[in-house]
């Protein structure tokens, strides 16, 4: 998996990410992270990794020491539920682990299980607790933006068919 440029930290879900802009567009969408961290009423530590997967998505962008949205940002919050899902397909898919998992998928015509796609990728430890949040990650993330199909039976991903991931 490639470590430079924008990531995505695994813990956070687009359900945190959707409920921070919501209340990044109450505060007039700019406020010292003190003040969404009491709005919340989460630990600072996962706010901050909210707002990190938030500035990789061009959500948001920090500023000294203010959370500030976007234009991207803002359209995002005006937007019904299918258009945030529609508007995350086309914004993940340049941000990591999203991007290297996808590219693997694309080329992959079998399913994989998730032990196979951590270990490939290197996404994380061999410990039950890394692999499951990472599959939580994906059921999360990359199931409801359309790009991956899972079958619980099997418990495999494979990449959707006519899923796509270059811009056209």
């Amino acid at each position: 998996m490639n470590q430079e440029g924008p990531r995505c930290p695994l813990q956070v879900t687009p359900a945190m990410v959707a409920g921070l802009v919501e209340v990044m567009t109450l505060l007039k969408n700019r406020a010292d992270i003190a003040t969404i961290v009491r709005e919340v009423g989460m630990e600072s530590g996962l706010v901050m990794e909210i707002l990190v997967a938030c500035e990789a998505l061009g959500l948001a962008r920090i500023e000294e020491g203010d959370a500030v949205l976007t234009e991207q940002g803002i359209s995002f919050s005006r937007r019904r539920f299918s258009g945030k899902i529609k508007m995350l397909r086309e914004l993940l898919k340049n941000v990591e682990p999203f991007k290297s998992i996808l590219e693997y998928m694309s080329r992959r015509r079998e399913p994989i299980t998730i032990h196979e796609l951590c270990n490939d990728l290197k996404l994380c430890g061999e410990d039950p607790d890394s692999i499951t949040r990472v599959k939580s990650f994906i059921l999360e993330w990359l199931v409801p933006t359309g790009y991956l199909a899972y079958d619980g039976g099997q418990e495999m991903f494979k990449f959707k068919r006519g899923a796509r991931l270059a811009d056209k």
